[in-house]
């Protein structure tokens, strides 16, 4: 499966909004998809109400309405409905076959949304906050049976993390046992900020009973060496998973020394999470798969930057990308190295609140082969200036007092030499040239020659 578009309309900060996933614009049968979608834009331009909408679509009505129950909040304009649609397609493997002649691999979908003010939606009144699906819309009757299986298995996979993703921080005995995950469970992070993604401690000591009580479990050592590779490849400097004690503690291997879930540092224990939960719901709904990391599916991330150094978000995409090269990511950041990090071949969108209303632009320019400092100040961003306002203005009132250094009053010259001396020490823009030296003399003839 993979999002060809969604459609927003009279939704929180978004009028009406139709953002397409594809290249060249193309939908349809010609349509192919994007496989990284990087979402940027300030705080509040509604980058997390979109994954939320995708969220809310990709897993299905029964889903949806258990993650949000009450959609307060959600219309714009509570005097008519609001709507979420998208188009997703279907790609081999996934479950289930639409049609017998002429069979169909694209479906278009969407739900109403209702808040306070009564309304109207098909025949019925709506007085309270509300998420409504199309009664006999039959491609949605069919993926809910198909694409939505609520207990994740033969569904078509989808997933979706929220920017306060976490282990436990509970020093807990974990019960070697698991149970099956509903749909709704994929997505629940984007919805309460307390959960914490527990399931991949919870999974690692369940395995390691089995294999610990049956030494021929092949399909729990299977499992299990396919989700150590997975995680231990996304850690950096060689951490990696040393034991599971008998207590149920999972110890890992970092900087030589061993180190429980519980005691590594948020930054580790943030990819842990986000790593352990997304392979441990590949194998689920993926059982018969020699190797999961290589199924079809969505995933949806807010802040994949937070608690990571610049050298993990420098990273961090390439690595997601590598190991799960058939998965479509949706993620919203506001680090430019994860922006970066996507590729030439990624989509990069700028949400920009416009009169009270947001616009998504596509960047054109390949942020991928900037550094950092650039890619603020490009488009991808819009930063005036990297620099602190408080140096930025010294850099401002030197260029000011430069163009005129020859009609100085003596304040001024007392002025513009501290700022001299300041620019040449600490060099907020690369220094000064010496004076009489062979740059110094080329930039006094472009200034006398150049307008």
């Amino acid at each position: 499966m993979w999002v060809e578009s969604i459609t927003l309309t009279n939704i929180k900060c978004f009028r009406e909004e139709k953002i397409l996933f594809t290249r060249n614009g193309a939908t349809g049968s010609k349509a192919k998809p994007y496989s990284w979608i990087t979402l940027l834009g300030e705080n509040g331009v509604g980058k997390s109400t979109l994954l939320q909408a995708l969220a809310l679509l990709l897993a299905g009505p029964e889903a949806a309405k258990e993650l949000l129950p009450r959609p307060t909040g959600w219309v714009r304009d509570s005097s008519i409905p609001g709507k979420l649609s998208a188009v997703l397609h279907q790609e081999d493997g996934d479950n289930g076959v639409f049609g017998t002649e002429k069979k169909r691999t694209t479906f278009s979908y969407s739900y109403s949304v209702t808040g306070d003010t009564p309304v109207q939606v098909g025949k019925e009144t709506y007085t309270e906050p509300a998420l409504i699906e199309k009664r006999g819309d039959k491609p949605l009757s069919w993926l809910r049976t198909n694409a939505f299986a609520s207990d994740n298995k033969g569904g078509w996979f989808a997933v979706g993390y929220g920017a306060f993703r976490r282990l436990t921080r509970i020093s807990q005995v974990l019960i070697p046992s698991l149970e099956p995950a509903k749909r709704s469970s994929n997505f629940i992070t984007q919805f309460d900020e307390d959960s914490a993604l527990s399931s991949f401690e919870r999974w690692i000591v369940y395995l390691d009973f089995r294999i610990a009580k049956d030494g021929s479990d092949n399909k729990a050592k299977q499992m299990r060496k396919v989700g150590e590779k997975v995680i231990e490849r996304l850690l950096p400097g060689g951490a990696k998973i040393a034991e599971v004690t008998a207590d149920g503690q999972i110890k890992f291997l970092v900087n030589d020394r061993q180190v429980s879930t519980i005691g590594l540092s948020d930054g580790f224990r943030s990819v842990i999470a986000l790593a352990g939960d997304l392979i441990w719901r590949l194998l689920q709904a993926f059982p018969d798969l020699e190797d999961p990391t290589q199924a079809s599916g969505v995933v949806l991330i807010d802040e994949l930057d937070i608690h990571l150094h610049p050298t993990w978000q420098r990273q961090i995409a390439g690595w997601l990308r590598d190991i799960f090269p058939n998965l479509q990511f949706f993620v919203a950041t506001h680090s430019p190295l994860v922006a970066a990090g996507g590729g030439k071949d990624a989509l990069t969108l700028r949400l920009e609140l416009v009169d009270g209303k947001v616009e998504v632009k596509e960047i054109q320019e390949d942020i991928s082969a900037y550094d950092s400092d650039y890619i603020l100040r490009s488009q991808a961003f819009g930063l005036e200036s990297t620099h602190s306002p408080a140096t930025q203005d010294k850099i401002n009132r030197y260029n000011e007092l430069r163009k005129k250094i020859g009609n100085l009053m003596e304040q001024e010259r007392q002025e513009y030499e501290e700022l001299r001396q300041f620019m040449k020490e600490a060099q907020p823009i690369g220094g000064l040239p010496e004076p009489g030296s062979l740059e110094a003399r080329i930039d006094a003839f472009l200034e006398n020659k150049l307008p």
